[in-house]
């Protein structure tokens, strides 16, 4: 299978002509034997990237990058290997053969791409909407809150005029009412008729990294409620897994360097940010920031300043998405919104100007953890004032540079009027006890098996493509908050709600949460499904010799006779468990 697939790949690379494919991005200039251009990747006057056609490759002299047709295209489009084989095969022509033995696998891919194109002719459809006459009320909505149409063109905004009509006109394109409800375009009304799912909204079409609409969101044209809603989780669409704005990020790094961007809640933070001329907005579409978004922003920048709303429970997101953006590697900073306004909300009511000092004023991640906890101490207080420094010393704990360490002790001492001498001690008594920011996670079994359990769960949650176990495997696992997500995933198996969203819901009440997410993020995206797939056999395997186990010491001290059949009995069909 190797072997045919690298035929394929010299057959397409055979066709590639690297000077097309850059072309398309940047202005090339002949200088002798050699094509250069400004480099795409970093922000130059003065072009340094070369283009060597013999060997169809390329270098730049200022940044160090380098490689052939299809790593130019992998960084300039921001995706992985074959995201970018595929691009390139689109363009010359090329079939993707399905180098899967599966026919099932084959007959997925071929029918997903009927919903993508189904989903291509909706955002279409939708966007044709808004400009003619029947789209005036989308419009005037769009007016009122200083969108333009030439920012609606360019994130693709569209209406949904009623109830009927999508369906009539995707029937009449050759889509069937069961290619839109998979899609998640249609619901069933009480009178048993299929309807369009966003019917009377304002329609903002979701681009996943491959320019491929996955989604769609809709936004009430007046104060009823629900305000927002967004397409189900779907074949297509995995809300854990997608950020808003990719497609303008990707055109805005073409244009100018972009080192950080902004996350924020909402698809509408993203497109008033965007109006106002705030650009590196991207959106999470939801409270709870997830591994995958994090590896996904990973892909486009080193920096990122997280912004939700000002409301307890975007206080209570941007928490959660400190930490999973700060175990990416990604350095943060955060903005806190006053008067609880959404970014949408203050950029329309202090301006870009205002909006830009507050991004200007971020706190780095560590201050505002620190700054978020005094808010709950009064610090005047010397019993409150001990407590604090305790909880203090606790979040300081992680970080690894022994200079950031010494910054933040100081920081403390001058918030609390404490030595630096006494917060040090205290520092050394939460290392030599373990203790770091949850407590109750060093109480947490650092078992294989216990591992294994935490690793399938974070795959059964959505953490790992293609995760799937038919296996039961609530018999094999005893420890009650792991089983208690278990039940939860099996409840929810059968409704599309098992996402990293709904596991995070339980992050604060369940331990097991927090030791799932960093049992995930020790695996590359490669080799997840194997290690997921060896997880779910030690389970079983290390279960049933636990079984066999607990069943043996239990016929051992068993008097009655009936019991002890039966616990034999139990034993022999653990025994022929393989």
């Amino acid at each position: 299978m190797a072997e045919i697939f690298s035929e394929w790949l010299e057959k397409l690379k055979s066709k590639i002509d690297i000077a097309e494919v850059v072309s398309q991005y940047v202005s090339l200039q002949e200088r002798g034997s050699k094509k250069w251009a400004c480099c795409p990747f970093h922000h130059e006057k003065t072009p340094s990237f070369c283009l060597y056609e013999q060997s169809q490759s390329y270098h730049c002299f200022g940044c160090g990058v380098g490689g052939d047709a299809i790593t130019f295209v992998q960084e300039v489009e921001h995706t992985d290997f074959m995201g970018a084989v595929k691009i390139l095969a689109d363009k010359y022509h090329v079939p993707v053969p399905d180098f899967s033995k599966s026919d099932s696998n084959a007959n997925l891919r071929k029918h997903k791409d009927k919903l993508f194109e189904m989903m291509r002719e909706t955002a279409t459809y939708f966007n044709q909407n808004l400009k003619a006459e029947v789209g005036k009320p989308a419009r005037e909505y769009l007016a009122k809150r200083g969108i333009t149409m030439q920012t609606a063109t360019i994130f693709g905004l569209g209406y949904s005029i009623g109830r009927s009509q999508l369906v009539a006109h995707l029937i009449s394109k050759g889509f069937s009412k069961e290619n839109m409800q998979e899609a998640g375009l249609v619901d069933t009304s009480q009178s048993g008729n299929v309807v369009d799912t966003m019917a009377g909204r304002l329609i903002v079409p979701i681009i996943n990294n491959m320019k491929q609409v996955v989604a769609f969101g809709g936004r009430v044209l007046d104060d009823s409620l629900p305000k927002y809603k967004n397409t189900r989780e779907t074949v297509l669409f995995n809300k854990s897994k997608e950020i808003f704005g990719q497609h303008s990020i990707k055109r805005l790094k073409l244009e100018t360097v972009v080192n950080e961007l902004i996350v924020v809640e909402g698809y509408m933070d993203v497109i008033s940010l965007f109006q106002s001329g705030v650009k590196n907005a991207i959106a999470s579409m939801g409270t709870s920031l997830t591994q995958e978004q994090a590896k996904l922003i990973k892909r486009y920048v080193n920096k990122v300043v997280i912004c939700y709303d000002g409301d307890g429970a975007g206080q209570k997101a941007t928490m959660r998405g400190l930490d999973i953006l700060y175990n990416q590697g990604l350095e943060v900073r955060v903005v806190s919104l006053p008067e609880k306004l959404d970014p949408d909300e203050y950029v329309r009511k202090y301006g870009k100007e205002s909006y830009l000092k507050l991004l200007v004023e971020a706190k780095p991640l560590f201050e505002h953890k620190l700054l978020t906890l005094a808010s709950g101490y009064d610090l005047t207080s010397p019993q409150e004032k001990g407590k604090y420094a305790v909880e203090a010393m606790k979040i300081i704990k992680p970080l690894e540079d022994p200079a950031m360490i010494e910054a933040y002790i100081e920081y403390v001492a001058k918030q609390t009027g404490l030595s630096k001498d006494t917060l040090k001690r205290q520092l050394d008594v939460s290392e030599a006890t373990g203790v770091i920011a949850q407590p109750e996670q060093v109480k947490l079994s650092a078992s294989a098996f216990d591992r294994a359990v935490r690793y399938v769960l974070y795959g059964l949650f959505g953490g790992v493509e293609g995760a799937n176990c038919e296996t039961d495997l609530s018999q094999y696992i005893s420890d009650n908050k792991q089983k208690s997500l278990y039940d939860l995933y099996r409840a929810k198996k059968d409704s599309d709600g098992n996402t990293m969203e709904e596991l995070l819901k339980h992050e604060e009440e369940n331990p097991e949460v927090r030791a799932i997410l960093e049992e995930g993020s020790k695996v590359g995206d490669n080799d997840a499904k194997k290690y997921f797939d060896d997880c779910v056999n030690t389970i079983v395997k290390k279960g049933n010799k636990q079984r066999k186990r607990a069943l043996t010491q239990a016929i051992d001290s068993e008097q009655d006779a009936d019991a002890k059949f039966i616990m034999m009995s139990q034993l022999a069909q653990n025994n022929m468990k393989k």
